[in-house]
């Protein structure tokens, strides 16, 4: 086991854990974007940059640094919180304000990222770029390329996950952006969980897309009724109908994930003419005969 100190809190953990996964049994937040417990390391968005050592100049990324014996480790001394503020100021140079109108809105951690550690302003008064909008991934999924922040999970998915990439990263710098393979639209049928698992508004549902604001409505946890896997899911409904199914993290089970079928199966059980309880069509004539 490593003994360490994080914030000046000392823990013990076991070797091979990850600066983030110990903060994360301390109950610290280290805020992050590309990295994903089901897909591993990937270290591409700066975001959980820490201080190991007080004399430490140069910062680590918290998701891919193991613990050692004896470290000392800062995630809010005045280097990583201006540290912080830059990558956000970054991620948002080119992001449209459309926070209003955006259906990631209350669920969002770039959002709530850039209140907790961002800047509150910005320094760039040039022309934001343009990039691709509503563009149909398939007929499932709707990607908005000026709100990607290129965090790479979706990509990631397909190649941890799934094992093949009908989506990758096209040009360089300031124009990359996310585009469909050669083969067209994305035909998997687990391809709806890579809106579960985008951290901002550039990957939405086509069917939940604008259909209501996710602080109206009422959820409650609960297990797929769609087959007998029994993956944890959250059920979402506004005013007592269902609205959508989504995945719960269960590691012993579906991990991240659910399929697309039974993701939309929600509607089914907004039916008005399904049965929702025991009923008797006609009195019996008399009890059966016990038989021998």
């Amino acid at each position: 086991m490593i003994n360490l100190s994080i914030n000046g809190r000392k823990l013990t953990v076991p070797p091979g854990t990850t600066i983030l996964e110990a903060a994360a049994q301390l109950g610290l937040e280290i805020p992050h974007y590309c990295y994903h417990p089901d897909l591993g390391v990937d270290g591409n968005c700066r975001m959980c940059l820490v201080q190991v050592g007080a004399n430490t100049r140069k910062l680590a990324i918290s998701c891919q640094l193991p613990v050692a014996e004896g470290m000392d480790v800062q995630t809010e001394s005045p280097a990583v919180v201006k540290a912080r503020k830059g990558v956000l100021e970054f991620l948002l140079i080119n992001h449209p304000l459309d926070c209003t109108i955006c259906d990631q809105a209350g669920e969002c951690p770039l959002q709530d990222y850039s209140y907790r550690f961002g800047p509150g302003d910005s320094r760039f008064s040039e022309r934001k770029a343009k990039k691709p909008k509503h563009v149909e991934f398939s007929d499932k999924v709707m990607f908005d390329g000026e709100r990607c922040i290129l965090c790479q999970r979706c990509v990631r998915y397909f190649d941890v996950v799934r094992g093949h990439r009908p989506i990758g990263i096209e040009n360089m710098g300031g124009k990359s952006t996310i585009t469909l393979g050669p083969n067209g639209p994305i035909d998997d049928p687990y391809q709806m969980n890579i809106i579960d698992i985008c951290p901002v508004g550039a990957l939405t549902s086509r069917d939940f897309r604008f259909r209501q604001r996710v602080w109206f409505m009422d959820f409650a946890e609960t297990v797929c009724p769609g087959c007998a896997r029994g993956c944890n899911i959250t059920a979402g409904a506004y005013q007592g109908k269902l609205l959508r199914f989504s995945p719960r993290r269960n590691p012993e089970v579906n991990k991240s994930w659910m399929c697309d079928e039974g993701r939309l199966s929600y509607g089914r059980w907004n039916l008005a003419e399904r049965t929702r309880g025991a009923r008797v069509l006609g009195e019996p004539a008399g009890l059966p005969a016990a038989r021998a």
